[in-house]
């Protein structure tokens, strides 16, 4: 950003700044002026500009993507935003939080009019934590449901679906039962599971996993404990215990996926790997290992020892959290 778009983005965070304010209330727009640091005098326009875009624009505005303002540099523009209002409501467009026409002086506004805004330049001015997910989630809609208030979207999602995680990970037959859901918002969700897992899949890569043992967790609760049929991977890993592959071997049932020495083995060899872990997910959120999970995972055991490859642990992952077998034991050599 330009050094004057710095300076009219700080006179509209924090006023205390000197910047003057004119407000055009029957407009739904605010005019500020500031002196910069060079002395130019900087106008900037907030608010439902876009109606005004064109002619905003006409009169030597530039629009600043991040700070979602028209900056005027040395041009003051409010004569002419005033006497030109009427046309200008003509040239039609809608904000992204607007309702479907600019609404006449005297007009009693959506309460959510220009609430988009507000809220991004709240959440762009704030620490990460500064919205509660309910708002931070009513913000990533405004990127696939447009025109309306979402706010209340937002809350019914996490209500039924108990928390961001949930929400994200829903399946899609369950989002259609929602109000308001669309082909963008699915999109929106898958494209936020994946992103999410690639980032920490990225330090997983870097360094041995087991000294990044949290993201590990964290990356395998993303990618799995919210699936509604057992789902069995395969980390395959190096002489240094970094990852080289995490696989999708088999995709079950919600009780049961079918899991083979032979085809564990094949492929760890294919990979040139020096160890494993296998990882399976539990539907019922129930992460405790059930006798046939104890009788593969030794079976499984068994077969990569004889070809050199070691089995360092079995994971299963659940919404209510995790079980490992070697934490609890169960890959002991006694136990077999």
């Amino acid at each position: 950003m330009s050094e004057r778009s710095e300076d009219a983005a700080d006179a509209l965070a924090n006023p205390a700044t000197g910047a003057s304010v004119t407000d055009f209330r029957s407009m739904g727009l605010l005019v500020s002026v500031r002196t910069s640091t060079g002395g130019t005098s900087i106008y900037t326009v907030k608010g439902e500009t876009h109606p005004y875009r064109h002619l905003l624009r006409e009169l030597g505005g530039r629009w600043d993507r991040i700070s979602r303002v028209w900056i005027f540099d040395g041009t003051d523009p409010r004569q002419a935003l005033q006497s030109r209002a009427c046309p200008a409501a003509a040239l039609g467009g809608l904000s992204d939080a607007a309702a479907a026409e600019v609404l006449p002086p005297g007009s009693n506004r959506p309460h959510y009019w220009g609430h988009r805004q507000r809220l991004r330049e709240r959440f762009l001015s704030g620490a990460d934590e500064a919205l509660p997910d309910y708002e931070l989630l009513e913000m990533l809609l405004f990127f696939a449901i447009p025109k309306i208030d979402t706010k209340p979207i937002a809350k019914e999602l996490l209500d039924r679906f108990g928390s961001l995680a949930g929400v994200v990970n829903a399946p899609v037959e369950q989002l259609s039962e929602i109000g308001r859901m669309n082909h963008f918002v699915v999109t929106l969700f898958k494209a936020l599971r994946v992103f999410a897992a690639r980032l920490v899949r990225e330090d997983l890569t870097e360094q041995p996993a087991f000294d990044n043992w949290d993201k590990l967790i964290a990356y395998l609760r993303a990618q799995m404990a919210h699936r509604m049929v057992e789902q069995f991977r395969l980390l395959f890993l190096d002489r240094r215990n970094v990852l080289i592959a995490d696989e999708k071997q088999h995709e079950g049932s919600i009780d049961h996926t079918p899991v083979y020495p032979r085809e564990v083995v094949k492929r760890a060899l294919a990979l040139d790997a020096s160890a494993l872990v296998m990882v399976h997910n539990h539907p019922s959120n129930h992460p405790q290992p059930s006798k046939p999970d104890i009788e593969m995972t030794r079976m499984v055991r068994d077969a990569l020892d004889r070809v050199g490859v070691v089995l360092h642990d079995h994971l299963i992952i659940s919404r209510r959290g995790h079980t490992s077998f070697r934490q609890l034991g169960l890959l002991d050599s006694k136990s077999r």
